[in-house]
C-alpha cells in the first residue's frame, strides 16, 4: 500500500510540477487578490488590463523561520519591453518593493508581446526583515506614458530555491490530466479495498 501511494505521489508530481528543495518556500499572490487576472480569457478585460495611472500594490504573507536567498517573480501579460515601434524605449512597467518602509525600485518587467511570462528580481538580505513581516510590492505601469497596458497573473516570493508555478492565471488541469489523476485515485481505492479484505 505504501509503495502504491509513493508511486501515485511521484505521478502527481510529474503531472503538476517538480519537487522543490525541502527548505524552500514559495508564497504566491494571485486572483482573487486585487487586480490579478483570474483567468486567461480575462487578460484584456477591465480592471485587470491596466494602463498609465492604474498603478497598484499588494502584500505577501508573513514568513517565519530563516532563509538564505529570496527572489520575487512577477507573471505579466503583454509586456512590450523591447518594442520600439511606438517610442525609443518600449514598454516600461516598474516594480518596487518596500525596504523598511522605503519604496525601492527593483527593475522593469521584461516579458514579451501577447504572452504570459515571469520577470524575476533578486532580493538582497536588506529585504529579509520585510519578507518576515509581509513584503509589500507595487507596480507603476507605463512609466514613460506611451500608451502601453499590462495584466498581472501572479507575484511569487521564492525563498531558498522553490519551483515557480505556471505563469498563466490559475491554470486549470487539462481533461486528460484529470482523467489520469481520476484513474489513479480509482486504482488506489480498489487496492485499498483489496488490502482491507485480506
Amino acid at each position: 500500500m505504501k509503495k502504491m501511494l509513493a508511486i501515485l505521489a511521484l505521478a502527481a508530481t510529474a503531472l503538476f510540477g517538480t519537487f522543490s528543495p525541502a527548505n524552500a518556500l514559495v508564497d504566491v499572490v494571485q486572483s482573487p487578490t486585487d487586480y490579478f487576472t483570474p483567468t486567461d480569457a480575462q487578460k484584456y478585460d477591465s480592471p485587470y488590463y491596466r494602463w498609465y495611472g492604474d498603478d497598484w500594490g499588494w502584500t505577501h504573507s508573513e514568513v517565519s523561520g530563516t532563509f538564505g536567498t529570496a527572489t520575487l517573480s512577477i507573471s505579466a501579460f503583454d509586456v512590450d519591453y523591447d518594442n520600439v515601434s511606438i517610442n525609443y524605449t518600449g514598454e516600461r512597467d516598474a516594480i518596487y518593493a518596500y525596504d523598511d518602509g522605503v519604496k525601492t525600485f527593483l527593475g522593469y518587467l521584461a516579458g514579451g508581446n501577447d504572452i504570459w511570462s515571469y520577470t524575476t528580481f533578486t532580493l538582497g538580505n536588506n529585504f529579509f526583515d520585510d519578507i518576515a513581516s509581509g513584503l509589500e510590492v507595487s507596480i507603476e505601469i507605463d512609466t514613460t506614458y506611451q500608451g502601453w497596458a499590462v495584466s498581472l497573473a501572479k507575484s511569487v516570493l521564492n525563498l531558498d530555491g522553490g519551483s515557480l508555478p505556471n505563469p498563466n492565471p490559475n491554470p486549470v488541469p487539462e481533461p486528460s490530466t484529470l482523467l489520469l489523476l481520476g484513474g489513479g485515485l480509482a486504482g488506489l481505492a480498489f487496492a485499498r479495498k483489496r488490502f482491507a479484505k485480506k
